[in-house]
This record gives C-alpha cells, structure tokens and sequence, in this order.
C-alpha cells in the first residue's frame, strides 16, 4: 500500500463513469483494524481488497450521531443548524437531484427519503415505525435484491444503497446464519444493558461477527461489479452514517470526547475510474465531503453552497485538521486531528485486548475467563454434580432440530440459574456435543436479583439434527479448575 494524496482523475471516461455508493450504518473504524492499525485481512478480506485496489482513510470522521443528519450531510455536503425532516421536500438539494438530470438512478434508502418520486417511484417517507421495521427482517435481502439489480446501462447510472448493517438487532453470523429469529432478546432487558461488563463485551463480540457478515455481503457487492464489468470503470465510494461506541459504557450512541474516536471515526473508502493503485490518505476528511468529490470526479459543478471539499487536488487543503463533533443535541465542539488519533489507538488496544486480531488470540470468541478451556473436550477436567443450584436453559426446542439450511443456527446460548445468587457473578463453561466452546459471566439485570447467562457458541460446532448443550459453573482451586455440573 502506498501513503499519498490521491491524484485527480484524468481522461474523459470519468465525466459520465458509473458510480456506485453503499452507506453502511452504526459502523467504526476501529472494528476494522488489526494491532497494526491496518485493516484486518483475515476477519475482513472483502474490506482489506477495496483498499488494496481503491484509497482508503483511515481518519475519515462524521460529524454528527444521529443517522438522520448524518445521512443528510452526505447526501447534501452541508451540515445545518437546525435538525429538519430527511426528505426531499426539506432537502431538494441533494445527489439525486444534482446527479438525476445527467443520470439514471437505481437508489434504495432504508432511514431517509431524499430522492423525489419523480427520480426514485419507489421512494416513501420513512417514520419511526418503518425504520423499526427495516431493522427487523429483510436487511440482507434488501441488500442482495439491489446488489442484483446492477447491470451496465446505456445511460450512466448511479446505484445508491444505505444499508441497515453492521447496526443492531445483532443476529448474524459471519457465515450469513441468523442465530436470533427475534427482534429483542429472550432476556428482557438484555440489548439495553450497559452498565455490565460483560454484556458490554459481548455486544462488541457481536458486532464484530455481524460485521465479519457485512464484509461478506461488501464481497457480493464487488464481484457483482467485476461479473458485469462494471467496476474498472466505476466511481465506488463505500462509508457508513457514523461510527458506535462499543466496548464502552452508558450510551453508546452519543459521541462525547470520551467516545469520539469509535463514534466519529467512519470508514471512507473511495475507488476512481479505472484506479488499480492502493493508496492510504492519513489527513482528515469527512463524510461531508464526499459529494464534493463525487463532483470532482465526475467534472461537475455543485449548484449550491456546501462546507464539504472534495478530498482530492487542491481543494483538499481546506479541509480542516480540527473535528467538528454534534450530538443529537445539537451541542458542537471541536476536537484536534492528534487528540482523536489518541483516542483510537486506546481504543484499537482495548479491542485487540478483548478479541485480538486475524488468527490471533484470544479470538472473537475468547472473550470469557478461563481461556484455557476453550476448545478442549469436557471429559478432560474433574468433573462434580451441583447440590442445589441448576442452570435452565432458553431455547432448546431450537438447539434439537438444527438445520442449516433454514438459514438459523442458534448459536446464542442464554438461560438463567435457578437459585441462584441475588448479587455477583460466577464463571461459566458451555459445552456443546462433549466440547468447551466458551466461557461467559452471570449477570443481573437493573432492578431485578434473577442470575442469567449468555454466550455465543462458534458455529462450527453446531450440526444438523439434535445438539447436547452442556452449562458448567468454573471452580478453582489448589487442585486446579473443577467443572461444576449445572445442566
């Protein structure tokens, strides 16, 4: 990979080139890198080849922390004062419009409404209500149906797609399995919760299998554009709305300058006409920018005022080193280039800490204690019957009739202890067909004293038919570790 500033493009192809654009939601950085500050090959190849083909940067930030605004100053190159309806109607200048007189447009929107009907029939004005929806089923099929409709047209074309992913419901596997068939969790209250440590880490594992799905379909993306010969000659920009502060507590949502590095930091990547030469920009750019670079490259004119600059030639220069961060409360503050790179590189260790990287260990699913455990059969450490306390187990009807082919495998295993303690947490093992395949904290939930647990089971070990899941509670002692026999 090289370091540099991107060249402006040259030629006359890229005057009428297609472009292509993805917008993925609720979606850092920093789950992208590997301990080298790269992104991670291995958990996320389809990722790693944009970036060898295209430009990546890696200081690429939004601004705002809400998907409305943060859509809007994608689409318009402005950030506005006032929070206002993501629409057409309150944002007639947006890509659509500048792009429709020059080009067909195959847009799909999952939380915003900005392409007129007369652009986009299909187009309805998204509520609450429909975003929940969307949110709810469909999100990867939405996105395959689009990726299926590219095809080279007579007329240059700009196929747009926000798509509602990495963002939660977490039920994804990297495979493409669902391991949740519901919209909330079994457990009241668990999506929520997180003010504890270790329902704070696990969401971060999900994501990061979620995402490792979302590099998947990114895959499907790119050969789609390289089947139809499109993607030498295209414009392809893929970002997200913002990033999301996992691995953190309280709001993860909210960009403060504690979270600014996983909220504001989002991934931009941008592939010229005909680019084949991979290329790293570490200056700041902004999602604001990016319709003055689709400007850039396409030779036009932007026929209203924007804050936004095209990140590449000149105009480059006058984007500035400082951030601007909004919350959802419209409060701003500025915060400096280095002392957000600070913030990530404390966030990457804190990851890499938790899950490491590539093959590395401990693994997306060595998040628990006793990493020892892992992997090993159960018939390998001293083994005693509980006296009293029993784990009972959501869900088991599922883990009888496994078949893969339904596109669910449950992989999420969750239940509670049955008198167990009303305060503090004990060490678990889960076992699936005689194997240690993770570990896991008990919890509590606010308000209540019902002691719950929560693990994800790599899926490997799951297999058609009926599966025996095992829950252990971890003793140790001078002997060593004891599994205590609680289902």
């Amino acid at each position: 990979m090289l370091v540099g500033l991107a060249a402006a493009p040259t030629g006359t192809a890229s005057a009428r080139a297609p472009v292509v654009i993805v917008v993925f939601d609720e979606f850092p950085t920093i789950s992208l890198l590997d301990a080298h500050g790269r992104i991670d090959r291995r958990r996320y190849p389809s990722f790693a080849s944009l970036a060898r083909r295209g430009t990546w940067y890696p200081n690429a930030t939004a601004s705002v922390d809400e998907t409305g605004r943060a859509m809007e100053a994608l689409l318009t190159g402005r950030i506005l004062e006032r929070r206002r309806p993501t629409t057409f109607e309150s944002n007639p200048n947006n890509l659509f419009t500048f792009l429709g007189a020059r080009y067909h447009i195959d847009a799909s929107e999952e939380a915003t409404s900005f392409c007129p009907r007369w652009l986009c029939p299909d187009v309805r004005t998204q509520d609450r209500r429909s975003i929940l929806r969307a949110l709810a089923r469909g999100r990867a099929e939405r996105f395959r149906r689009w990726v299926a409709s590219i095809r080279p047209e007579r007329e240059p074309t700009l196929y747009f797609k926000h798509v509602l992913l990495p963002h939660v419901p977490l039920r994804y596997l990297p495979s493409g399995h669902r391991y949740s068939n519901r919209a909330h969790e079994t457990i009241p209250g668990i999506a929520g919760a997180f003010h504890d440590s270790w329902l704070v880490e696990q969401v971060y594992q999900r994501h990061l299998l979620q995402l490792a799905f979302t590099d998947r379909l990114l895959g499907s993306l790119l050969r789609r554009l390289r089947a139809t010969r499109l993607y030498e000659r295209s414009l392809i920009v893929i970002t997200a709305d913002n990033g999301e502060g996992f691995g953190v507590f309280g709001d993860r949502h909210q960009i403060t300058r504690h979270k600014a590095a996983n909220v504001a930091l989002t991934p931009l990547f941008l592939k010229l006409p005909h680019q084949r030469r991979g290329r790293i920009v570490n200056r700041h750019v902004r999602t604001l920018d990016v319709l003055p670079t689709i400007a850039h490259v396409l030779r036009l004119r932007v026929p209203w005022q924007m804050q936004g600059s095209s990140v590449l030639g000149p105009s480059s220069r006058r984007i500035p080193s400082s951030v601007l961060l909004i919350q959802r409360s419209g409060r701003r503050f500025t915060l400096g280039l280095a002392a957000l790179r600070r913030g990530a590189r404390r966030a990457l260790r804190r990851k890499l800490r938790r899950f490491g990287s590539g093959d590395d260990s401990p693994g997306i699913y060595g998040i628990g204690p006793h990493r020892e455990l892992l992997g090993t059969p159960v018939s390998t450490w001293p083994t005693v019957g509980a006296r009293r306390t029993r784990a009972v187990l959501e869900g088991r009807a599922a883990l009888r009739r496994v078949r893969r082919s339904s596109g669910f495998v449950p992989a999420l295993i969750m239940g509670r202890i049955a008198q167990g303690a009303r305060f503090g947490s004990r060490p678990l093992a889960i076992a699936v067909n005689g194997w240690l395949t993770s570990t896991a904290q008990t919890f509590h939930l606010r308000g209540g004293h019902s002691e719950f647990f929560s693990a994800m089971v790599p899926e490997p070990f799951l297999h058609d038919g009926s599966n025996r899941v095992e829950v252990f509670a971890i003793s140790s002692g001078r002997g060593g570790l004891q599994l205590v026999r609680l289902l």
